[in-house]
């Protein structure tokens, strides 16, 4: 991976994932590259310089708009999303971190509104109150067309996964839903809702919202995830089994244990801080966060996938290791299954391929071209 900051993964992680996302880095550079050689990582000077990044982005953007440029407004308006998000997503939880999700959130609404096919924003009814997403549509498809749900890993949100797709799923034929979930997005900043292991809970109340609209083919839906997703989809898919074929962008296993390893040694290799595990499941102390993740672990689970297959990992992956995926691999059920590892060469070595993502989106969405 490259590491622009090289004392810091994990701000080198988010970086790639900002890049993963549609971010320029020579926007980037002008505002990050005063922090590449600190000591110590200064929380509150990376949340100001991704803002200053997004703000810079928003106003071009509207000058854009302003002299009859929709096209270049709208990549400008979700580059400032994204580069807010970025810094949001390393700044604890607070004002300032309230500050910069906003600012990602309207940016977004903002792009979208400019549009010429604009994403339909849907909410779902659920156990866990309403699931905010974007729905992608299919492009050139007489009648209901097939979808492909894609969840958030621990700690993206639905406008970052909009990023990491765009176009691909549409340019095929297939719709896109992508959402924010419980312990994601909206529904925990705005609303409290930490994550859950029972995924089938959230997947069914999508699946049922789908089977609503005409636009959609009941027989036709997929399920993707990426990072922490890696259990999301694959948990819910093996019982909910409406949901035809379902795909891991990165694999997982036990990600207690995972979790409790990277506690136990303060591991550097963390993508994300150490204070997001007791934010995301809800708890107030590590200790007891450490105690519910335990339940985060598909060996119970994933004999019961009996759908299709595919989980894409990266031999270098530093966040989640490759024996995680390969354990995933070979206890699911599923008999067409594909374990893809790319090796940095032909694709992106560290998490979620953010290096060199490429070939595994254009793979996974032609997997599921294949099968729904």
């Amino acid at each position: 991976m490259f590491n622009y900051f090289p004392k810091n993964y994990m701000w080198s992680s988010a970086l790639m994932l900002s890049i993963m996302a549609g971010g320029d880095l020579g926007q980037i550079d002008r505002q990050l590259a005063p922090l590449r050689d600190t000591e110590e990582a200064d929380t509150d000077a990376w949340t100001r310089a991704w803002d200053r990044a997004g703000a810079l982005q928003v106003e071009f953007a509207e000058e854009d708009l302003r002299r009859g440029l929709p096209r270049s407004a709208i990549n400008r308006f979700l580059r400032a999303s994204n580069y807010y998000l970025t810094g949001e997503r390393q700044t604890p939880p607070g004002p300032e971190k309230m500050n910069s999700y906003e600012l990602a959130r309207a940016a977004f609404v903002k792009a979208v509104s400019v549009m010429e096919r604009p994403l339909e924003r849907v909410e779902v009814e659920s156990p866990d109150g309403i699931l905010p997403g974007y729905l992608i549509p299919a492009r050139d498809v007489d009648g209901p067309a097939p979808v492909v749900v894609f969840y958030n890993g621990f700690d993206v949100t639905k406008e970052l996964l909009y990023g990491f797709i765009r176009g691909e799923f549409a340019d095929r034929g297939i719709a896109c839903l992508v959402i924010d979930t419980p312990g994601t997005g909206e529904p925990l900043r705005l609303r409290g809702v930490p994550s859950r292991p029972d995924y089938e809970v959230p997947t069914t109340a999508i699946v049922d919202y789908l089977l609503t609209r005409p636009d959609i083919d009941p027989e036709r839906i997929g399920l993707l995830d990426i990072s922490l997703g890696g259990y999301y989809a694959p948990r819910g898919a093996s019982f909910e089994h409406r949901i035809k074929a379902v795909a891991a962008w990165g694999g997982v296993w036990d990600y207690g244990a995972l979790w409790q390893h990277r506690w136990d040694t303060r591991s550097k290799h963390t993508p994300v801080p150490f204070w997001q595990l007791p934010w995301v499941m809800g708890t107030e102390t590590m200790e007891q966060a450490l105690v519910r993740v335990r339940e985060f672990r598909l060996a119970d689970a994933i004999p019961h996938l009996t759908q299709p297959l595919l989980i894409v990992h990266a031999s270098g992956d530093k966040g989640i290791p490759l024996p995680d995926a390969e354990q995933a691999f070979e206890a699911a059920g599923s008999t067409d299954k594909q374990l893809r590892v790319f090796d940095g060469t032909d694709g992106g070595e560290e998490h979620c391929n953010a290096d060199d993502p490429d070939p595994a989106r254009q793979l996974i969405a032609d997997w599921f071209a294949k099968r729904l």
